[in-house]
């Protein structure tokens, strides 16, 4: 059962796995932990034990399939593992279109959604999400930007006041900048954010500035709080950094189709 008897397939694979590993394994080291790399790491590590150890791990399975409820474990074993191949490549398909596409009418406003804060500057990743911001702001000269995030224990200024200052120094008018400052979720984000839009009066389509892998979340999230149609203003997150943070995307989708938010 799943013998490997080619040489040159066993190399390539455990080379695979050890690429795997290190990929999944160098954000741990900017203090980076989470599910993303350590279900991304797991894998991996699976997948080089059964390379390395071909031999005697088929032949084990081999051995629990002759019983009766050994056959019936690794049927249901196969049958989940397909299914959740299957699941992560329709979702990833899904996660490239939203963060991808280009809006088909011209957006009244760009929500930027909040991450870490620095002391007062900005993390990599959210100053990445303000030059995304920025950007659309430069294309479409008449919108407005609502900046969105609260201030956490070791964060020196809300990180929506962090956005303003940065937005600010690039040349943006601070009379296009509302601050929504006391969100602590993705949710939460987008729900105080949307009390901005009704104020102003802000019904048309709107931008969400955030991570690429972040996009089809928050639009999704977005539809439940009973925003306008909204289209990506996508940052790139750091290649290094990029897989773990797709991987836990799934696993944050999966949440969010559950439970909400």
């Amino acid at each position: 059962m799943l013998r490997i008897d080619s040489v040159v397939l066993r190399v390539l694979l455990i080379i695979i796995s050890i690429i795997g590993i290190i990929i999944f394994y160098l954000p741990t080291i900017a203090g980076v932990v989470n599910i993303g790399n350590l279900f991304g790491m797991a894998c991996n590590v699976l997948l080089l034990v059964f390379t390395t150890f071909n031999k005697w791990v088929s032949a084990a399975l081999d051995q629990l399939y002759t019983f009766r409820s050994g056959k019936y474990i690794l049927r249901m074993l196969g049958v989940f593992v397909i299914l959740g191949v299957v699941y992560c490549l329709i979702l990833s398909i899904m996660m490239l279109y939203s963060a991808y596409r280009k809006p088909k009418t011209t957006p009244q406003a760009v929500i930027v959604l909040g991450c870490k804060v620095r002391g007062t500057k900005p993390s990599m990743m959210l100053s990445k999400r303000i030059h995304a911001a920025y950007d659309a702001l430069q294309t479409y000269p008449d919108m407005v930007a609502i900046v969105s995030g609260g201030k956490g224990n070791d964060e020196d200024i809300s990180e929506a006041e962090c956005m303003r200052q940065e937005l600010m120094k690039m040349g943006i008018a601070d009379s296009r900048i509302y601050i929504e400052d006391q969100s602590t979720s993705t949710s939460e984000n987008l729900r105080f954010s949307k009390k901005i839009l009704d104020h102003n009066g802000i019904t048309g389509n709107i931008l969400i500035a955030t991570d690429a892998y972040h996009q089809m979340r928050a639009q999704y999230l977005a539809k439940l709080e009973n925003l306008p149609h909204c289209d990506p203003a996508s940052a790139h997150t750091t290649v290094w950094m990029f897989p773990t943070y797709w991987v836990r995307e799934w696993f944050g989708l999966a949440h969010a189709f559950v439970f909400g938010n």
